[in-house]
């Protein structure tokens, strides 16, 4: 029986939009991943320890190619 591949938080966002252009991003490259606690963000916009913001899972096997990917998004919205 194979091992089950680890799914990793790859990081939380503040807003729905800023997850969904990441998340749009890797899906662009084929890279698998999904966000969750959307609809808490959107009732709770202020982060902290219960709220952690929205959160995007990829693979653990793809974190290096999804952290190129998402850096370089961030070089050009800065």
């Amino acid at each position: 029986m194979e091992e089950a591949e680890k799914i990793i938080i790859y990081e939380s966002f503040d807003n729905v939009i800023a997850a969904n252009i990441a998340k749009t991003k890797l899906d662009a490259y084929g890279i698998p991943c999904f966000l969750t606690e959307g609809n808490f963000t959107n009732l709770y916009p202020l982060r902290n320890d219960i709220f952690p913001g929205v959160r995007l899972h990829i693979f653990e096997r793809d974190f290096e190619q999804a952290k190129g990917i998402l850096d370089e998004l961030s070089d050009i919205s800065d």
